[in-house]
């Protein structure tokens, strides 16, 4: 994987490294990128294998695989990294696997992809040339995450005590005209209420975005407030508990985002649908 380090992937793969169990398993790790700025998730994620391989050369990293007889090889990335595309499709392990990083590839020579019976149900496996592995409950599992110190609250941000705080905080891509308007229905409806957007994105079309749709569906745009995105992860976090409720996106859902929400104790509302982008919600919670 390209993802251990500071990446959704690399905090959600975090728990099942560390709790695995070595005396039955020898992890070995293949890490497609050279060293990044220091990152202390990635020097964790250094410690953690019993063996470590570093290079952004999909042939080499093949033929290590393969000389170093790995049973079973699970690729973190799936269709998000061309890298790890060319590394599995040279088939260097007996048995091959996709989880976590995305929806399945559909390369044939994926044995199995890792999901729960919520995010794939049994009708889905048709629309797979992989071998469907549903875990008894959720695909993910995580024993936490890093809270830091809020420093954003209601005064800095000119909203009442007593208002009722709505936030979506998902990267730009995963934003449906359809489900922005949704949004905005349920700004309009409620009284005093606010609604928080952040993201990565482009900041100023996603601005421009969210303002001509409320102006045309008649919400006060005084009522937006369009955040910053912070310093760290535990700090967004922390950041988090401003809102009374998150709303999700749809067809595309949130994942980390979800079980970073759940996690804070914070209300989140999604929408479920049938693909495997619009189950991510479902099968947190």
């Amino acid at each position: 994987s390209y993802c251990f380090r500071n990446h959704s992937v690399g905090w959600l793969a975090r728990s099942l490294i560390q709790h695995h169990n070595r005396d039955r398993f020898q992890l070995h790790g293949y890490f497609l990128v050279c060293d990044p700025v220091y990152d202390s998730l990635h020097q964790w994620y250094m410690s953690q294998f019993s063996q470590v391989y570093k290079s952004k050369n999909a042939l080499e990293t093949a033929e290590q695989i393969y000389q170093d007889e790995i049973d079973i090889l699970i690729d973190l990335d799936s269709l998000t990294l061309d890298l790890s595309c060319e590394v599995m499709a040279l088939k260097p392990a007996p048995i091959q696997v996709t989880w976590l990083g995305w929806d399945a590839s559909g390369m044939p020579i994926i044995d199995y992809f890792i999901a729960d019976s919520y995010v794939l149900p049994h009708s889905a496996q048709e629309y797979y040339t992989e071998k469907i592995w549903r875990l008894p409950q959720s695909y993910i599992a995580v024993d936490g995450f890093e809270v830091g110190v809020p420093n954003l609250h209601r005064e800095q941000l000119e909203i009442e005590s007593d208002a009722v705080v709505y936030l979506s905080a998902q990267k730009g891509y995963k934003r449906h005209l359809d489900t922005a308007r949704l949004q905005r229905k349920i700004i309009k409806e409620v009284p005093n209420s606010y609604f928080l957007i952040k993201g990565w994105g482009d900041n100023e079309s996603i601005k421009r975005f969210f303002i001509k749709l409320a102006e045309e569906q008649g919400v006060d745009c005084s009522r937006l407030r369009f955040l910053s995105l912070d310093l760290s992860e535990a700090q967004h976090r922390a950041n988090l508990g401003i809102a009374d409720v998150v709303l999700d996106t749809y067809p595309y859902n949130g994942a980390t985002t979800t079980l970073e929400t759940l996690w804070m104790g914070i209300p989140l509302v999604t929408r479920v649908g049938e693909q495997f982008a619009a189950r991510n919600s479902y099968t947190m919670m």
